[in-house]
């Protein structure tokens, strides 16, 4: 099943915003240099951030699009498979984004059919992997290896050959990314957003919520889960940072929020956390009237992604 997220409404007030988001993309690489050496990607290690400027991710992007440039036709669809957020992958978002493709995240271990089918349905002709991935080379040939920030990825084209591999299937234009929902069925379907769809999305939550190019938004929610695209083109819109913790932080509530909000001064807190009410109560009540909703932090706006299924903020 598939369906296309659309806003072409003649009544719809981000009308305006559609038609300035056609002419110009948050991820341009020329806009993105605007910012210049403001910080793009903070990462939180230990004994200080490891941070990359937006002008040195342009400068990285570059170098992956003559790589992107020499396999993949503008315009296809790519689909990538990392575990976690990484200053590496917010680039590889971004070269995809600006060789004209759309993306799809998949969290699949195995290079299955059932993979490859998933892939052809959402309009995908190649795979990249970060980390390792069970080899099925039936479905995908491995076309190439990179590096991207001294991290390994592997470019996989998918293998066409039966007739339902062969069918095209019709997407909207200007596509962004194809995300993959369970909704009330309980069966995977794939939801294709064009970035008509999303942009007047972000212009308007930026003015709602006064971003800036101070700002520091956490990057926390997984690829599979499309509210982590606001997240990250909130940041993109205005300049702002997007803050990584290390996938080992999850495991410890007291690590990952000294780590977002620290009481160490010297270090900076996150300004913008957007959760899911299951990560909101990880972290306990105590922390969370004392840390999270204290006036006195870093911290400006909490917001939530569309709940689902059992995750409800009763009680807290």
């Amino acid at each position: 099943m598939e369906s296309h997220r659309s806003t072409e409404n003649s009544d719809d007030p981000r009308a305006g915003a559609v038609e300035l988001a056609r002419t110009e993309k948050l991820y341009d690489l020329e806009r993105l240099l605007t910012f210049g050496d403001v910080p793009f990607i903070i990462k939180r290690v230990e004994p200080e951030d490891f941070t990359v400027s937006y002008s040195e991710v342009v400068s990285n992007i570059k170098m992956l699009l003559l790589t992107l440039r020499n396999q993949v036709p503008s315009g296809t669809g790519i689909a990538f498979r990392i575990s976690h957020h990484t200053p590496s992958s917010c680039i590889l978002i971004l070269a995809i984004l600006n060789h004209k493709c759309h993306f799809f995240a998949t969290d699949k271990m195995i290079l299955s059919k059932k993979l490859k089918v998933q892939l052809c349905r959402a309009g995908i002709d190649f795979l990249i992997v970060c980390g390792h991935m069970i080899m099925g080379s039936e479905y995908f040939e491995l076309k190439d290896t990179f590096l991207i920030l001294n991290e390994e990825y592997k470019l996989f084209k998918l293998k066409r050959g039966d007739a339902e591999d062969q069918n095209l299937i019709s997407l909207p234009a200007n596509m962004c990314y194809t995300i993959t929902t369970t909704g009330t069925t309980n069966e995977p379907k794939l939801i294709h957003v064009p970035y008509d769809c999303i942009a007047p999305n972000i212009l308007a939550l930026s003015k709602k919520l006064n971003v800036s190019m101070a700002d520091i938004i956490y990057l926390g929610t997984p690829c599979t889960f499309d509210p982590f695209v606001v997240e990250f083109f909130l940041a993109l819109q205005n300049g702002a940072a997007v803050f990584l913790s290390p996938y080992s932080m999850r495991e410890s509530p007291t690590r990952l929020l000294e780590a977002l909000l620290p009481l160490n001064v010297t270090a900076p807190g996150i300004t913008i956390l957007q959760a899911t009410p299951s990560l909101f109560r990880m972290f306990g009540a105590a922390a969370i009237r004392d840390r999270i909703l204290n006036t006195g932090t870093t911290l400006r706006w909490r917001t939530f992604p569309m709940l689902r299924g059992t995750q409800k903020l009763d009680g807290l």
